[in-house]
């Protein structure tokens, strides 16, 4: 009897983690489903007014597979949303349905990954748990249109399980699937093309002695061919310019300003409790400014220690953060200096990492006093549901459109997009006093003609709408 329940008891203690970290998501997104789309923030290009998703016809793959779609190549994100149509129509909520399964199944994928790598139940449960319920994954799961990354992030970790795989056992069928996702992962959202990186670094640090270096190759070729692309996109869309490309405001403007930016990143996964949907930055012109210097330094040494004195697992994940980083660190300027969510992959090094602390102490007081024990045992829940509660609280901003801009012109007030669009929100509301008081403060910012025409139109708006009713005299 003992042998025959042996068995199952051992199938639910592997299912178990899974579960949890599933469900975990699952409860604290649940509440989404009720939010609207961003019509003001790219849910209108790629959802609502996309007559493209709205059918699996030749035409409509012609397009979505032959050619750039809003500044980017990722046919894949395009086609989720063409499946989401099919059942859902214009429904946000099956959207976000949409989202919760994924961001939920990416949660079981990283505890997969961290498992395979440090082999540790423990530090993995904690990694992928912190992973699931981050405050700084809600911009990835609440927003309808960041569904590329949730979906490029679960092609890339299957691809990951799968080189693993094919180097355990020397598979090729495990190796052409690697390569099968890893394509999907670039169809779901370009800026993956450093995912051969990881492959690099896997190889690096945990294949001693049985290193094969060639087998990354196809990888990079692919990944060559997908930048290359990515950059014609986001030229061909304006989202690149020539004129930032110059040495002068690379080297004068633009990565003097990324060096402080990388600290902050790490405060927002530290201390999330001031995210915004933009953020103001400070443009440092020199990296002789004492901010940048100082910046610099700081990272200096900490590159020396790690990749000096650390060991693999320390080496691997701490690179982890800065391959994932790179597409996102303005090596080609783009227009955001940084933003939530291009944290949803790099942040895993420091959950990592913190599974990694929270199980060596597990081990460090296992012969400690009870009450010792404890409360050391409870570290980790204890962070892992301040987490929690903090997204739950974030996650009430993506409602709609004027909640969102809202929050977003508050907390950054510099920021001309931020004013600009919560402007349109007021003006869709019909509350045109306070749209024309954005639109003011956009063009304050940043004079641009599509702001001036949308002063000029709620001003029309505001000169033709119908006074409301006098009330009569007491």
């Amino acid at each position: 009897m003992t042998g025959e329940m042996k068995y199952p008891i051992q199938s639910f203690s592997r299912i178990l983690p899974y579960a949890a970290v599933f469900t975990l998501s699952v409860l604290l997104y649940i509440k989404s489903l009720g939010f609207d789309f961003l019509s003001s923030w790219d849910d209108y290009e790629y959802v609502i007014n996309n007559i493209y998703i709205r059918g699996l016809t030749l035409e409509n793959l012609r397009v979505i597979f032959g050619s750039p779609f809003f500044g980017s190549y990722a046919p894949a994100h395009l086609l989720s949303y063409t499946l989401d149509y099919a059942v859902w129509g214009l429904d946000p909520r099956g959207y976000h349905l949409t989202n919760i399964i994924f961001h939920a199944l990416n949660g079981c994928l990283v505890y997969a990954v961290v498992k395979r790598v440090t082999g540790r139940k423990t530090a993995s449960f904690v990694a992928a748990s912190l992973f699931a319920v981050h405050a700084v994954n809600v911009e990835n799961v609440a927003w309808v249109s960041e569904r590329k990354t949730l979906l490029t992030a679960f092609f890339s970790f299957f691809a990951l399980l799968s080189y693993m795989r094919f180097r355990d056992i020397s598979g090729y069928g495990h190796y052409l699937l690697s390569l099968l996702f890893f394509v999907l992962a670039l169809f779901s959202k370009p800026l993956m093309v450093t995912f051969p990186l990881i492959l690099s670094a896997y190889e690096l640090f945990f294949r001693k002695g049985g290193r094969r270096p060639l087998a990354t190759v196809p990888f990079f070729a692919v990944s060559a061919g997908a930048a290359f692309l990515a950059v014609h996109a986001h030229m061909g869309a304006g989202s690149v310019e020539e004129t930032n490309l110059t040495f002068s405001t690379l080297f004068g403007e633009v990565y003097p300003s990324m060096l402080p930016i990388f600290w902050k990143y790490i405060g927002l996964i530290v201390w999330p409790l001031h995210l915004s949907g933009y953020y103001d930055t400070t443009v440092y012109n020199s990296f002789l400014s004492p901010v940048v210097a100082l910046s610099f330094a700081a990272w200096a040494v900490v590159f020396a220690l790690v990749l000096w004195k650390g060991a693999s697992q320390t080496r691997f994940w701490f690179l982890w953060f800065w391959i994932w980083l790179l597409p996102v660190s303005n090596i080609i300027p783009i227009p955001v200096y940084y933003a939530d969510r291009y944290m949803y992959l790099p942040a895993i090094s420091l959950f990592v990492f913190s599974g990694l602390v929270f199980d060596g102490l597990f081990s460090a007081f296992k012969n400690a006093p009870r009450f010792v024990r404890g409360a050391v045992y409870a570290a980790p829940a204890v962070l892992i549901v301040f987490y929690f509660a903090v997204s739950f609280n974030r996650l009430d901003v993506w409602r709609n459109d004027l909640v969102f801009w809202e929050d977003t012109a508050r907390k950054s007030p510099g920021q001309f997009k931020a004013r600009l669009n919560l402007g349109y929100a007021y003006d869709m509301a019909g509350r045109y006093d306070e749209a024309e008081r954005e639109y003011i403060a956009a063009i304050a910012i940043y004079p641009a003609q599509g702001a001036v025409s949308n002063l000029e139109m709620v001003r029309a708006k505001k000169r033709f709408s119908p006074k409301p009713p006098a009330l009569p005299a007491p």
